[in-house]
C-alpha cells in the first residue's frame, strides 16, 4: 500500500512539474497555475511592487463582453495565477454587457492618488457608441469601480455626412487604444480615433481617470499617423525615443505591423517599416500589437512584443505571441519569430 501511495504521488508531482512552464512558447495554449487556459486577450501588463498583473479580456463565453476583464499575476511571466474578474461586466452600464463590447483594458497606477486607473474601450456591437471608459481600484487585482465613459477629444476633421457614430455631437471615435506612463510622471492614452484612420495621443488629468483640461492640440494632445488607418497601438519609450508598434485595419484578419518613433511624445512621429523579420512577417506572425513589455531582468534596450492571435470563429481560444527583441544602436529593431525562449533575468 505504502509503495503504491509513493508512486501514485511521485506521478502527481511529476505530472505537477510536467505542467509548469519552462519557456514561452507563441501561438500554443497558454494555462495558468489551476491548468484553465488563461484568458487575458487584448491585454496589458502593470508592473507593480515586483509583481506582473496582466489584465485582458476573458472571452470564455465568446464575442462580446459576457463575462469581463480578467487579472491575472505573476512573478517570472511563465507562472500565472488568475486573480479575479478584475472588473465584471454587471460592473458595467447595461449598452456595454453581453453583446456589449469592453475591449483591450490598460491598467497604470497613480502613485498620488494610490489608484489604480483601468481605461478600455467601450461600444455596442455595431461600433457606433465607441467610447473610452474608466474605473479604479485600491487594489490591482479589483475589484474595479466603474467611473464613466466618454469620448475624450471633440476636433472637427471633416465629419462625413449622416455620421453613424455622431462625432460632430459627441467628439472623435474612440477604439484601440493603449495607456503610457512617461518617467516624468504624466500619463498618456493612445487611441484609434476618427473612425479608425488616425491615431490620437491624449495626455492624462493628475489623477488619470479623465484628460488633461482643457485639451489644446499639439499642447495637451495630438493626431498622429494622420489618415494612415493604424489599430492596435503599443507605445515604448527607450534612450529618450517614444516608439509606438501599430498594425492595419483588417478586422480579425492579422496584416503586417509598422512601427513610428518620435522625440516628443506628441510628435512630429515617424513612421517605419514592418519590423518583423523572416516567414510570417506580413501577418506579424498571426498576430495583432497588444502591448510592450520592458524584458525583466534583460539589459535596457530590450522588450517583449505582445500580440493576439484571434481564432474568430473561436475567440475563447485565440492564442498570445509574445517575442522578444532588442533596440539597436541605430534606433531601430528587429522581431524574428522563436518557438519557444525564456524569460529568465540574464546572469551577472
Amino acid at each position: 500500500m505504502k509503495a503504491a501511495l509513493a508512486a501514485g504521488t511521485a506521478l502527481l508531482v511529476a505530472s505537477l512539474i510536467a505542467q509548469t512552464p519552462a519557456h514561452i512558447r507563441p501561438g500554443e495554449v497558454w494555462v495558468d497555475t489551476s491548468g484553465k487556459p488563461i484568458q487575458a486577450h487584448g491585454g496589458g501588463i502593470l508592473l507593480h511592487g515586483g509583481v506582473y498583473y496582466w489584465y485582458g479580456e476573458d472571452k470564455t463565453l465568446g464575442n462580446g463582453n459576457r463575462t469581463g476583464v480578467s487579472c491575472y499575476s505573476s512573478r517570472d511571466l511563465l507562472n500565472w495565477k488568475r486573480e479575479s474578474l478584475a472588473l465584471p461586466k454587471d460592473a458595467m452600464p447595461e449598452e456595454f454587457r453581453d453583446n456589449g463590447i469592453c475591449e483591450r483594458p490598460k491598467v497604470i497606477y497613480n502613485p498620488e492618488t494610490k489608484k489604480y486607473v483601468m481605461w478600455m474601450h467601450l461600444d455596442d456591437r455595431g461600433y457606433a457608441i465607441a467610447s473610452a471608459g474608466v474605473a479604479v481600484s485600491d487594489n490591482p487585482i479589483g475589484p474595479f469601480q466603474f467611473l464613466r465613459s466618454f469620448r475624450p477629444i471633440q476636433y472637427d476633421f471633416g465629419f462625413a455626412e449622416n455620421d453613424r457614430t455622431r462625432q460632430a455631437e459627441l467628439g472623435s471615435t474612440f477604439r484601440d487604444m493603449n495607456l503610457f506612463a512617461d518617467d516624468d510622471g504624466r500619463a498618456y492614452v493612445f487611441y484609434a480615433a476618427e473612425g479608425n484612420p488616425t491615431i490620437y495621443v491624449v495626455r492624462l488629468s493628475a489623477d488619470f481617470t479623465g484628460i488633461e483640461a482643457p485639451p489644446v492640440e499639439g499642447k495637451t494632445w495630438e493626431r498622429i499617423l494622420v489618415g494612415q488607418s493604424r489599430e492596435g497601438p503599443a507605445p515604448f519609450k527607450y534612450n529618450g525615443t517614444y516608439y509606438v508598434i501599430t498594425s492595419g485595419t483588417t478586422g480579425w484578419d492579422p496584416n503586417p505591423a509598422s512601427y513610428a518613433v518620435a522625440a516628443n511624445i506628441l510628435g512630429p512621429w515617424t513612421r517605419k517599416a514592418n519590423p518583423c523579420v523572416g516567414e510570417g512577417r506580413e501577418t506579424t506572425f498571426g498576430s495583432q500589437s497588444t502591448f510592450v513589455l520592458p524584458a525583466p531582468g534583460k539589459p535596457a534596450g530590450e522588450f517583449i512584443y505582445m500580440g493576439d492571435r484571434w481564432l474568430r470563429n473561436n475567440l475563447a481560444d485565440s492564442r498570445y505571441v509574445w517575442l522578444p527583441f532588442r533596440i539597436e544602436q541605430d534606433g531601430s529593431f528587429i522581431i524574428a519569430w522563436r518557438d519557444q525562449w525564456d524569460p529568465a533575468p540574464t546572469a551577472r
